[in-house]
């Protein structure tokens, strides 16, 4: 019997779903409710639980962090995460950390409550197998004859490994599954340089190498192995974003590299580097660009973090003659990694200078008018005078409209427009606030001539465009 806890501060959802799911039908049973991550560790303390459904988005403590918590006190237990469509990133994220499945609540509400349940009930069964083809898998802590492991850990939807169970490298070893998609082998001997090297060999032979990232973990003789679990779970959340290369799949570390610890970003740490990064500073500044991308890689964010923050700091480079700089196309998709995100960056950050450089400025000047558009973008609901920027440039009025159009392709008035009306379209889109303090938010006190402008800029009325939203 597996026992269920269903975690979600959605009263009416979490009370559906327990009563809704045929739990009987796959031998599951639903031992406890809880409406926030922190009252669902109280129910841990005291009652036994395989299976932890939660949702993402909670107050108190977020499901994500609830999963991360779970994991380090009581690393046996499954999690299966609820979230809506939209929550794409969300949902990476907590595959990441050692989810098995996802159930988007519309599956729910289709109907479709047993093939979830059957498909959950099925990647328990997998990880739950007492052995594998030609591989010997113990319940015991099993001791290594060697001073090294191998750990293969399942690229983004590759979960179920299929071929590798036939990897040589696989025959007679003692391999454990530390969560889904992530095992240690444990050889009998020491590898060779010449294991390694046919090891790599047969991977590519079997067409492996793009599924699958290899770590041979040196110094492990004297390793707490908790520990080094819990330090190889950590390592496929966060390190792998950052430390795997396009087409390089094997990498040779000590146990001790991996007690690196990395701080992440708190909420108020990622706020502040989208503000930095929707600055257009580091497009000018190389020195303001490198610091950017130091930080990021000292800290090391979640790639939900980083899709989060580009994707809102995107917004206000656009606005610099987005025709001309074409920058809007698609950033790195989910399972892209830090270098493919970099790469992206550098060629934004191209096109975007070699703009400004066509205005044949100095770099004095172009961030000069960088600050007097950071200024717009941060000030959207204040009235922005064209002769205060100017005097904060030391620059005349007309000097300064010059300048302001040659490097940012429009007006100092078209630029404002456009960036307040695109803030309105996100307000709109996202939130469930009346038009009337949208309005107000975009630098409008009077909302009829805020709905004139947006119809004359987008074709619709604030109320059409919004409901055009709702239905996507």
């Amino acid at each position: 019997m597996i026992k269920v806890l269903v975690v979600d501060d959605d009263r009416l959802a979490r009370r559906g779903i327990i009563a809704e799911m045929p739990w009987d039908a796959f031998d599951m049973k639903v031992v406890g409710e809880a409406n926030n991550g922190e009252n669902a560790l109280e129910f841990l303390r005291s009652e036994e639980v395989d299976l932890l459904i939660t949702d993402l988005a909670m107050p108190i403590m977020s499901g994500l962090d609830l999963m991360r918590e779970v994991q380090r006190l009581y690393p046996k237990i499954w999690f299966v995460v609820l979230t809506f469509h939209q929550d794409f990133e969300l949902i990476q994220e907590a595959l990441r950390i050692g989810a098995i499945d996802y159930i988007a609540k519309t599956q729910i509400e289709d109907a479709r409550m047993e093939e979830v349940l059957e498909r959950i009930s099925e990647r328990i069964r997998r990880s739950q197998e007492a052995s594998l083809p030609n591989a010997e898998r113990r319940s015991a802590e099993p001791t290594a004859a060697a001073d090294s492991m191998l750990v293969y850990i399942a690229g983004a939807g590759q979960a179920d490994f299929g071929a590798l169970w036939q990897h040589t490298s696989m025959q007679g070893q003692t391999i454990q599954e530390v969560s889904l998609g992530l095992w240690t082998v444990l050889p009998e001997r020491e590898m060779t340089d010449e294991d390694v090297a046919a090891m790599k060999r047969e991977l590519v032979e079997l067409g492996l190498e793009r599924q699958v990232t290899v770590l041979h973990i040196r110094g492990i003789r004297d390793t707490d192995r908790e520990q080094l679990r819990q330090r190889l779970l950590r390592y496929k959340e966060i390190s792998l974003f950052y430390e795997r290369k396009p087409g390089v799949f094997y990498y040779e570390y000590t146990a001790g590299r991996l007690q690196v610890e990395y701080p992440g970003w708190s909420d108020e740490e990622l706020r502040r580097n989208r503000d930095a990064w929707s600055s257009l500073h580091w497009i000018v500044r190389t020195g303001a660009y490198e610091e950017l991308l130091q930080e990021i890689e000292r800290a090391r964010p979640s790639a939900a973090q980083l899709a989060n923050l580009f994707y809102t700091a995107r917004m206000s480079w656009v606005r610099i003659s987005r025709e001309e700089a074409g920058i809007e196309e698609e950033m790195p998709g989910t399972g892209a990694l830090w270098s493919e995100w970099t790469g992206w960056l550098n060629a934004v950050r191209g096109k975007l200078r070699a703009i400004v450089a066509k205005s044949a400025y100095s770099e004095e000047i172009a961030q000069s008018i960088m600050s007097a558009v950071d200024y717009i973008n941060l000030h959207l609901e204040e009235d922005i005078r064209h002769s205060d920027l100017a005097k904060q440039a030391n620059m005349s009025k007309g000097y300064f409209s010059q300048c302001f159009k040659e490097i940012v392709g429009r007006t100092f008035h078209d630029y404002i427009r456009d960036a307040r009306i695109e803030n309105a379209q996100l307000l709109l889109a996202e939130t469930k606030q009346p038009i009337y303090r949208i309005s107000e938010q975009c630098g409008y006190a009077n909302e009829k001539y805020f709905s004139r402008v947006f119809r004359e800029q987008t074709g619709r009325l604030p109320s059409e465009y919004r409901q055009e939203k709702a239905k996507v």
